[in-house]
């Protein structure tokens, strides 16, 4: 277990982003600009409304999103609940994939999505930038999101949430506490670590806050 060496006790929330468009309707793809990158469902709005009611009293100070459109707009649901501002950090995005991606993603550039979800960060800079391709079998996403625990914990916050994907959320969970059974991996579910003198405790972790969840994990497709 990774030890904290921060003298104040700190709180992680971490979430993985809501029911996405293309999950519900499978054609969406075909005529968007960006088929990689679908909305999230109405279905995953309510999700991460339902998510930020959880955290109204938890005293997140900072949330930091992938850059794909269906963890901003998760973010910014619960921004819209706790109040809190939105920091675009590519360390938390999907594992690059070549068959996944057959070109480097392109996201909504900053500026965009500060114009669309005001409580984005326009002046935070990403701490980590994926490699593409990448490989999620051969050690590349533990890498790079060992790098992006790292740089996260070394901001001031004592309470922070952190949405990313099915591999991402994994990721964080084996970099922070060297495994992922703690993990709530099913979409906008939540799991929570607490910091004391031996590591991080889980306080958290399912989706006992929301109301609509998938029958089955569903991944990347």
């Amino acid at each position: 277990m990774q030890k904290n060496n921060r003298a104040e006790q700190r709180t992680i929330w971490l979430v993985r982003h809501g029911l996405r468009q293309d999950f519900v309707q499978k054609d969406w793809g075909q005529t968007a600009a960006r088929p990689y990158d679908s909305p999230l469902a109405k279905q995953g709005r309510l999700q991460a409304k339902e998510t930020g009611l959880f955290l109204k009293d938890k005293n997140v100070e900072v949330i930091y999103s992938s850059p794909f459109l269906r963890a901003v707009e998760t973010a910014a649901g619960i921004s819209d609940i706790i109040g809190a501002p939105i920091r675009i950090e590519h360390g938390l995005a999907e594992v690059f994939k070549k068959e996944w991606f057959e070109n480097p993603p392109a996201f909504i550039p900053v500026d965009e999505l500060k114009q669309r979800f005001p409580a984005v960060d326009a002046s935070y800079r990403s701490r980590v930038s994926p490699d593409w391709p990448e490989d999620d079998q051969n050690g590349q996403l533990d890498g790079r999101c060992a790098l992006t625990v790292k740089a996260l914990l070394s901001d001031k916050w004592t309470t922070a949430l952190w949405v990313g994907h099915g591999a991402s959320v994994g990721s964080v969970g084996v970099n922070l506490i060297g495994h992922a059974r703690d993990v709530c991996f099913r979409m906008c579910g939540l799991t929570g670590w607490i910091s004391g003198p031996d590591g991080w405790s889980v306080i958290y972790s399912g989706v006992n806050h929301l109301s609509i969840t998938e029958d089955e994990i569903k991944f990347h497709v």
